[in-house]
């Protein structure tokens, strides 16, 4: 197994424990310390969809957001779950939101909402969770975002590229094992930063901030890399294969298709093991809504993938909070939108990518 922390200017990067070939090291040199120069122009660049957001009614969550939250140490009652619609898409993203986050709900909507809706589609929540330490990961399309302040829009394109490699964003599968990936990759000298030497997932995800770039940036990535060739095989492979899956990284137009949310289960289920069952006072509930996918909703044959534990260990000895008082009200309604394609669920989790606040 394999674990290494790189921290540049603002950013700390932490690689994944994996056990597979492309998680395997690098041994490229990078061309830059990290890619925190990219960020102003990728942010004057990528528009937010217009949006608003409304809060669920206390006492529910989704099963995603309430998992991670407890194995992160935290108390999912300290959650409030958001609907986010975006101008472009009839469906709602659902995010997860701890009490104590530094970075107001405004700026995750905005960070989350310049993510180019083919790609955001391959986002199923987005939970998050106070850090002195900001870092993030990706498990399972869910983007935890652990103190990334309101500039880490470079952080959510990463942590999005890891969907669309692993959850099948690309029309010819996984991209970072992928034979046409590694002869292009074996006809460039370097490798972004040292982040990306950490194995060929984080490399793709890396290439992919800088195909963004490329895409959407006047000039491009040489505009303001002059050893943007040392790199440009790889970075140029990403955006031709996401050009062939529908430019999933070029703003604009309407979502089609989206992963189906996790159920909707009580903050505190009252079973005999809860962490949280202590001073949690339950109110009678209304009846679970539906949140079966509607008529029309093509569902995407679902794969298995599972990448391993971070190395961060930034969550070990914290403490569930007690004696939290919620009222429940009336379940909501997490289901997609009509017309919406569901794409299925992978099973993956990716190393943490923390940034500066």
């Amino acid at each position: 197994m394999y674990a290494k922390t790189v921290v540049g200017l603002g950013f700390t990067l932490l690689s994944t424990l994996i056990y597979a070939d492309e998680w395997t090291p690098l041994d490229k040199p990078p061309i830059v310390d990290n890619l925190d120069y990219l960020q102003d122009n990728l942010l004057e660049n990528f528009p937010a969809a217009g949006s608003n957001y409304d809060t669920w009614n206390p006492g529910w969550i989704p099963q995603d957001c309430k998992d991670l939250t407890a194995e992160a140490g935290f108390n999912p009652a300290d959650i409030t779950t958001y609907n986010v619609n975006y101008d472009d898409c009839n469906t709602a993203w659902l995010v997860c939101f701890h009490r104590d986050s530094a970075t107001p709900i405004k700026s995750v909507v905005d960070l989350l909402g310049r993510v180019p809706v083919g790609a955001r589609q391959f986002v199923r929540h987005v939970l998050i969770l106070p850090s002195e330490q900001p870092h993030a990961f990706n498990s399972d399309a869910n983007l935890a975002m652990f103190g990334i302040g309101s500039k880490g829009f470079s952080v959510y394109l990463h942590e999005t590229a890891h969907s669309l490699d692993l959850q099948g964003g690309y029309e010819r599968g996984q991209l970072s094992n992928n034979q046409n990936w590694l002869d292009n990759y074996n006809q460039d000298p370097n490798v972004p930063d040292p982040y990306s030497q950490s194995n060929q997932v984080e490399n793709v995800a890396q290439n992919t901030v800088l195909a963004a770039y490329n895409v959407q940036v006047s000039g491009g990535y040489g505009s303001i890399e002059p050893r943007a060739n040392d790199v440009f095989h790889q970075y140029a492979t990403v955006q031709t294969w996401q050009r062939e899956s529908g430019d999933l990284l070029v703003p604009g137009g309407t979502c089609w298709r989206r992963l189906e949310n996790s159920e909707t289960v009580e903050v505190d289920d009252g079973g005999a093991g809860s962490k949280l069952r202590r001073g949690v006072r339950a109110v009678r509930r209304s009846q679970k809504p539906d949140t079966s996918l509607g008529a029309g909703i093509q569902v995407i044959e679902r794969k298995t993938f599972h990448t391993g534990e971070s190395c961060s260990g930034s969550f070990a000895g914290r403490k569930a909070k007690r004696g939290v008082v919620v009222a429940r009200g009336e379940k909501p309604d997490a289901s997609l939108g009509e017309g919406i394609e569901v794409i299925a669920s992978k099973h993956f989790r990716t190393g943490g990518y923390t940034v500066g606040k």
